[in-house]
């Protein structure tokens, strides 16, 4: 899978085996930000809430798949955003990079604009197929820190080639870390 650059590469080594020990254990070596993850607000506010302190209904929300063409995904992409849903999730070209391995960084980002109309609807999570949602190189995070200010969760890495566009039910539980800036997720989109 792609990585942001900087963060640690997934890694799994057995610590027992069961012809050593009797049963099969691992330990595993990952950033809170590997493959499917949400963003809580501390990791970028200052003072922001860590994973654990998110209810849990946060991360379960009638969600909308949107498929997306351009390189960026601004406020004329989200004219299809139908009422009623609280995550919005983007389908883009951005699905087929994740599995390379290696990281590119020309992928389909949101606009500071598209995210503005996100905030005026009232979504409350939003999600894209890639290790992030802004674009790359950007150096204050603005767009993480629109988002999370306005108390909108992120949810990158999502795997959504094999999704066709429409409403579902999201859930994407983190894992109860304390402290936490983020956390891996199981993402799962379940039809009505």
């Amino acid at each position: 899978m792609a990585y942001y650059p900087g963060d640690v590469p997934y890694k799994a080594e057995p610590i027992c085996t069961i012809d050593r020990s009797g049963c099969n254990m691992h330990k595993l070596l990952m950033g809170t930000h590997t493959g499917s993850h949400i963003d809580a607000p501390c990791h970028f506010l200052e003072g922001g809430r860590s994973i654990e302190q998110i209810p849990l209904y946060r991360f379960m929300e009638e969600a909308q798949v949107l498929e997306i063409r351009g390189k960026e995904i601004g406020p004329e992409d989200l004219r299809g955003l139908e009422d009623g849903i609280g995550a919005v999730l983007f389908k883009t070209r951005n699905s087929g990079l994740m599995s390379l391995g290696a990281f590119l960084r020309d992928y389909v980002c949101l606009s500071p604009e598209g995210a503005e109309v996100l905030i005026e609807r009232g979504i409350r999570l939003v999600g894209i197929d890639y290790v992030s949602i802004e674009r790359f190189g950007t150096p204050d995070f603005r767009l993480h820190r629109r988002l999370l200010e306005a108390d909108v969760l992120i949810l990158e890495g999502l795997d959504l080639k094999d999704v066709p566009p429409g409403r579902y039910l999201l859930l994407a539980l983190p894992l109860r870390i304390r402290g936490m800036d983020g956390s891996p997720v199981r993402a799962v989109l379940l039809e009505f």
